[in-house]
C-alpha cells in the first residue's frame, strides 16, 4: 500500500471500509500531532482516572436503586467509592498545581493568575470548595459517607447519601474554602459529587489545557475533521488509518487481512475532558 488510507472501522460488525488515501500533508500532520497527543495523553490520564472513579460511584447508585433485596454492605461500598473519587480529584489538582508552580516559579504574574483562578473556581462552585476541604476530612478524620438509605415502596425506590454539616463541623475545623457551618444542614453527596466532577472536567481542565497543552485545540480540529468525513459515510464507525491490506485467495473464497492505526477521534473526550464543538 503506497499511502495510508482513511477508513471506517465498525467494531460491532468486525468490518472495515476504505474511504480514500490520506494526502501527503495529512500524513505529515498526523506524525507531528500524534506525538504531541501521546505526550498530553500520558499526563492527562489523571482526568480519565477521575472519570472512571466517578462512573463507578454512579454505577453503584444505580445498583442501589434497583428493585430487590440487598446482599452487600452498601455503606462500605459507598465509602470506598467516595474515597477513590476524592483521591483522584485531589490527584488532578495537586499534580497540575505543583507542575504549574514549578513551570512559572519565576513569573509572579502567572502565579497570581493561578491563585485567582482557584479562588474563582471555589467561589463559583460551593461543591468544589466543599470537596477540596472534605477530602482532608476523609483522609485524616473519618470515613466520608455519613448516612445512606434506601426507601422502597410499591411504586418507587428512592435513595439518599448524605453527611451532616453539624457533625462535620464538630469533628473538623479545616473548612477554609467552603466555610462550612452547621446551618448547611444535611449535605446531598450525590448532587454535590456530580457538580464537582463536572467543574473539574470542564473548568479546571480548561485551565490545564490553556497553560500546559494549548495545541490540543489544533489537534482536536485536525482529527475531528477526518472523523466527520468518516461518519458522514458510516455513522457510528471509528475513524482509522489503514496501513496494510493483504488479500488471500483460497479457491473461490477471497479473504482480507488488515492492519490499521487508531488515531484519536474525539481528542478531548478521549482524554477525559469536556469540550464544546
Amino acid at each position: 500500500m503506497s499511502a495510508p488510507q482513511l477508513a471506517a472501522w465498525d467494531n460491532a460488525r468486525n468490518n472495515l471500509k476504505e474511504i480514500r488515501p490520506l494526502t501527503d500533508e495529512e500524513v505529515q500532520k498526523d506524525i507531528e500531532l500524534r506525538d504531541k497527543f501521546t505526550e498530553a495523553q500520558n499526563r492527562l490520564k489523571l482526568f480519565q482516572i477521575l472519570e472512571l472513579n466517578y462512573r463507578e460511584w454512579s454505577a453503584h447508585q444505580r445498583k442501589f436503586i434497583a428493585p430487590g433485596p440487598r446482599k452487600e454492605d452498601d455503606h462500605l461500598t459507598f465509602d470506598r467509592l467516595m474515597f477513590n473519587f476524592l483521591s483522584s480529584a485531589y490527584g488532578v489538582i495537586e499534580h497540575f498545581e505543583v507542575s504549574y508552580k514549578q513551570r512559572y516559579r519565576k513569573d509572579q504574574t502567572k502565579l497570581a493568575e493561578y491563585k485567582s483562578f482557584l479562588s474563582k473556581f471555589c467561589e463559583t462552585s460551593w461543591a468544589s470548595a466543599f470537596f477540596m476541604d472534605f477530602r482532608n476530612y476523609a483522609q485524616h478524620f473519618a470515613l466520608p459517607i455519613g448516612h445512606c438509605s434506601r426507601n422502597e415502596s410499591t411504586h418507587s425506590i428512592t435513595i439518599s447519601i448524605t453527611h451532616s454539616a453539624a457533625q462535620l463541623v464538630k469533628e473538623y475545623s479545616g473548612w477554609k474554602r467552603s466555610r462550612l457551618t452547621a446551618e448547611h444542614g444535611d449535605l446531598d453527596l450525590i448532587s454535590l459529587t456530580e457538580e464537582y466532577f463536572q467543574r473539574l472536567r470542564i473548568d479546571y481542565a480548561a485551565f490545564v489545557v490553556k497553560y500546559f497543552y494549548p495545541e490540543l485545540k489544533d489537534i482536536d480540529a485536525f482529527y475531528w475533521r477526518l472523523t466527520q468525513e468518516v461518519r458522514e459515510k458510516y455513522p457510528g464507525a471509528r475513524m482509522v488509518f489503514l496501513t496494510e491490506k493483504e488479500e488471500k485467495k483460497d479457491r473461490a473464497r477471497i479473504s482480507f487481512r488488515w492492519s490499521f492505526e487508531q488515531p484519536p477521534n474525539l481528542v478531548f473526550e478521549e482524554l477525559g475532558l469536556s469540550h464544546a464543538r
